[in-house]
């Protein structure tokens, strides 16, 4: 199965499949030699990145979504593209007097193809972008930024439930005088997430870094002033986050319960994570949209419905974190499953 519509106009299509084959297979000279190849015909490096190469990220995804891919076959072709992304920006020389920025994904986001990206496209424009990889800490970016001083950071998010990494990022990035650019799909469709979060400025499009870069004035003192920090209940959460965690599981491997399965802790923890995210912006909707997603997927082995996960973490919650049950009430609603199912 593919995401790509069979569009006869799409001059890239085929190019596509060839790099996916040879991704597929690990084969990243073969990638390598194709692409540049196309680079020597004249086809622009920015159009290797964003109509070539990022399309094949949301094609590895849906597949994954649809259980054409396991992990390890998502992972080999990432891996293989970024491996081909990294040897292509290391032909790029950068020139001494370059600007320096930051380019780095969120705490607890490991999807690190996007990133990889945009620090090529920024070092290929002249730029001296420092790629620090997938799920930087934010105690350790703290250090980095205030040691090695740059005019900014880029922080990419693809996943909803690495938002709250994703202010911490903001946070440190603001504490050392940094503005932040932020981009990825863990943000939304319209920046109001990104914002909220503190950032100063949002994009959809990674071929507009450059112009953002050199035409924003960002303030950081008044970014951070207008950010979302969750309140209590955010905090109580992530007190609690292991008994939470193993009250859930303990609810859900009961004899009458749903059956789980060894990834039963991993599931549990990514539906905290999209409670976190969902109690940090302050909105429900991203609780509904997480389990929306969830119950999409489909696994070669048996799991949890996603809705008896929910549910189980709202009865491990009980009755003293309000907001955190009424978001996951909202999001057990929309599925019309009942709240108390796994009891």
């Amino acid at each position: 199965m593919t995401a790509w519509p069979d569009d006869s106009t799409d001059p890239w299509r085929s190019v596509r499949l060839a790099v996916l084959a040879s991704a597929s297979a690990g084969d990243a000279g073969a990638v390598f030699h194709l692409l540049v190849d196309l680079m020597g015909d004249g086809v622009p490096f920015p159009t290797i990145l964003f109509d070539v190469l990022s399309p094949l990220e949301a094609e590895v995804g849906s597949r994954w979504q649809q259980g054409d891919f396991c992990i390890a076959d998502e992972h080999l072709v990432t891996a293989t593209l970024e491996t081909v992304v990294s040897l292509l920006a290391g032909s790029f020389d950068i020139p001494d007097d370059a600007r320096r920025v930051v380019v780095t994904c969120a705490e607890g986001d490991t999807h690190s193809l996007p990133a990889r990206m945009v620090a090529a496209y920024l070092v290929f424009l002249g730029w001296r972008a420092v790629f620090l990889g997938a799920s930087q800490p934010a105690s350790e970016l703290r250090n980095f930024l205030r040691e090695r001083r740059s005019e900014a950071l880029i922080l990419s998010c693809a996943m909803t439930g690495a938002l709250p990494g994703a202010r911490e990022c903001i946070r440190v990035a603001h504490e050392a005088g940094i503005p932040v650019l932020a981009g990825g799909r863990g943000f939304g469709p319209d920046g109001a997430r990104a914002y909220a979060l503190g950032a100063d400025a949002w994009t959809a499009d990674p071929a507009r870094v450059d112009e953002i870069l050199r035409t924003w004035d960002p303030d950081p003192v008044a970014a951070e002033f207008g950010a979302r920090d969750g309140g209590k209940d955010l905090f109580h959460l992530r007190q609690r986050r292991a008994e939470l965690l193993a009250r859930a599981e303990a609810t859900l491997v009961k004899p009458d319960g749903p059956v789980g399965d060894a990834r039963l802790g991993s599931d549990l923890d990514l539906v905290l994570d999209a409670l976190a995210a969902s109690l940090l912006l302050g909105d429900p909707e991203v609780m509904v949209e997480f389990v929306d997603w969830d119950c999409s997927r489909v696994t070669a082995l048996p799991r949890p419905d996603p809705t008896a996960l929910v549910a189980a973490l709202r009865t491990a919650l009980r009755a003293d974190l309000p907001s955190a049950i009424a978001f996951l009430d909202a999001a057990i609603g929309r599925t019309g499953a009942s709240p108390r199912s796994p009891e």
